[in-house]
């Protein structure tokens, strides 16, 4: 009986460790001033290291109309992935204003596949014309899930 109690306890915990292996996610981040609209802006730090590189390379502000209340704005992601399975990852932005304090936070989760590269991920904001116009820096994450 001891011994099936043993058995249980040690799947159980395998199962749990398993779970959580499952489930590892690297994250990244990077602060930027809040890009010209319509300049390519390289990004560093936004990437997934192992044996492969999974990131994100750039981004392109497009302003749909800059007088408009709201502002609706696409953040065109560039990213690549040199691994053979495909990367899950959620970009984040914060847009900050001066002393650094959060105005708006947008996300979208995309799949780069194996082998991408220059893949476009957009993600589609609208925000208060008075928070963009106090908008100063643009806080970037990338949370990647294998």
């Amino acid at each position: 009986m001891k011994n099936r109690i043993r058995v249980a306890c040690a799947l159980g915990i395998s199962f749990l460790a398993a779970a959580a292996f499952a489930a590892l996610m690297q994250h990244s981040e990077t602060t930027i001033p809040v890009p010209t609209a319509g300049e390519k802006t390289p990004l560093e730090k936004l990437e997934y290291r192992a044996r492969f590189v999974a990131s994100i390379d750039s981004v392109t502000l497009q302003v749909k109309d800059a007088a408009a209340d709201p502002v609706v704005a696409d953040w065109v992601f560039i990213g690549s992935n040199t691994d053979g399975q495909a990367h899950r990852v959620e970009v984040a932005v914060r847009l900050l204003d001066e002393g650094g304090k959060q105005l708006a936070v947008f996300s979208t989760t995309r799949v780069l596949p194996p082998g991408a590269h220059g893949m476009e991920l957009t993600l589609t904001t609208k925000v208060k014309a008075d928070a963009w116009s106090a908008a100063r820096k643009a806080r970037i994450f990338a949370d990647w899930r294998s």
